[in-house]
C-alpha cells in the first residue's frame, strides 16, 4: 500500500477569464473545483493506475468536507483528521487564454498538536514492513520544519519513505534518509543555494542531496525532463515527452505517482523513471490530475519497447 499524508491540502477552483487585467472587473465562465495537495495528488492517480492507496491528512470546515467527498466520489480511500474550527484552504488557479497561469493560494489554518498525536497513532496503526510513505507538499506556518522526520520515525522500520516538498522542510526531512526524494529544478536550487544552469551542476546538485541522506533522488526539469540519481547504478536523463502543456499543476506529483507505479510494478528504476515521465507530462498536458488510462497510452507510446528488452 502507498499511504500518502498531506498536512495542507486544499480544493483547487480554476478560472477561466477571457482577460485579466489587475485593477478592473474580470468576469469568468462555470468555475472548476477539484481536490487539490500533493499527497492528495498522488493518491488519486496512484488509485487510478489500479494501485492501493490511502489519502491521509487534515482538513477543516465546508471546504475539508467537500475535498473528502470528491476524493471519495472518485473511488480513492481517504482518513482525514478534521480541525474544531478554520477551513481546509481555496487555491484560485487563473488560467486567461494566452496569458500566464496565475495561481493564489492560501495558507491553510491553525493544526493542534492533539491532532498531529492522533495522525501519527492512525500512520503507525495502518502502515505494515514494505508499504510506502508518501509526506509531500508544503507545511502550514504553525508546524516546524522537522515536522515530516517526526511523521517518518513513527512508522515501522521498512516502510519506503518518499518525502516531495521544498526548504526547509526538505533540509529537514532528508535526515530521515528517505527512499526517494523529488526536488523540482527551483526547491534544488533553494536547498544548496546555488544557480543550477548546466546538467553537471543539476547531477553534482543532486549527488549533494545523497550525500545529506537521500537514497535516490528524482529531479524534475519541466519541458527539460527528468534526472534520476539512483542509491547504485548510473545517473538517468531523460527527455520531456513531445506535447502541449496546458498545466503544469500536479505534474510533478503525477511525476511521484508514475514513478512508484512503475517500482511496484518492475522494482527497476528505469522502467519507475519512465512511468514518471510519462504521468508527469499527461498531467501537463490537461487540466486536473490525469487518469490511468492517459497515463498507461503515453506509456505504450513512448516506452513499451524498451520495457520489454
Amino acid at each position: 500500500m502507498v499511504c500518502t499524508v498531506t498536512l495542507n491540502p486544499a480544493l483547487d477552483c480554476y478560472l477561466a477569464p477571457a482577460r485579466l487585467v489587475p485593477g478592473e472587473v474580470n468576469r469568468y465562465g462555470e468555475p472548476r473545483f477539484l481536490p487539490g495537495g500533493k499527497g492528495v495528488n498522488v493518491s488519486l492517480l496512484l488509485h487510478s493506475l489500479g494501485e492501493d492507496t490511502l489519502a491521509m491528512g487534515i482538513a477543516a470546515g465546508f471546504t475539508g468536507r467537500e475535498l473528502e467527498n470528491m476524493l471519495r466520489q472518485a473511488g480513492c480511500r481517504c482518513a482525514f483528521f478534521y480541525l474544531p474550527q478554520g477551513d481546509t484552504r481555496l487555491n484560485l488557479k487563473l488560467m486567461p487564454p494566452g496569458q500566464p497561469e496565475t495561481a493564489l493560494n492560501g495558507e491553510g489554518p491553525h493544526i493542534p498538536e492533539e491532532t498531529m498525536v492522533r495522525l501519527e497513532e492512525h500512520l503507525a496503526a495502518v502502515l505494515r514492513e514494505g508499504d510506502i510513505l508518501v509526506l509531500s507538499g508544503s507545511l502550514p506556518g504553525c508546524l516546524p520544519p522537522d515536522t515530516y522526520i517526526r511523521l517518518a520515525r513513527t512508522v515501522p522500520r521498512n516502510v519506503k519513505v518518499v518525502l516531495d516538498t521544498a526548504v526547509p522542510a526538505l533540509a529537514a526531512g532528508l535526515k530521515a534518509k528517505p527512499f526517494l526524494v523529488k526536488p523540482n529544478l527551483e526547491e534544488l536550487g533553494a536547498l544548496l543555494d546555488l544557480p543550477l544552469k548546466k546538467e553537471k551542476d543539476i547531477l553534482q546538485g543532486a549527488k549533494q542531496l545523497q550525500r545529506m541522506g537521500a537514497r535516490n533522488v528524482l529531479v524534475s526539469l519541466g519541458r527539460r525532463g527528468a534526472l534520476m540519481v539512483p542509491e547504485k547504478g548510473k545517473p538517468l536523463l531523460r527527455a520531456a515527452l513531445p506535447g502541449r502543456e496546458v498545466s503544469s499543476v500536479g505534474a510533478g506529483d503525477s511525476m511521484v505517482a508514475g514513478f512508484l507505479h512503475g517500482w511496484m510494478q518492475s522494482g527497476r528504476i528505469d522502467t519507475a523513471l519512465d512511468w514518471g515521465l510519462a504521468a508527469g507530462a499527461a498531467t501537463a498536458f490537461q487540466q486536473g490530475i490525469a487518469k490511468g488510462e492517459e497515463v498507461e497510452k503515453l506509456y505504450k507510446e513512448h516506452f513499451s519497447s524498451r520495457a520489454r528488452k
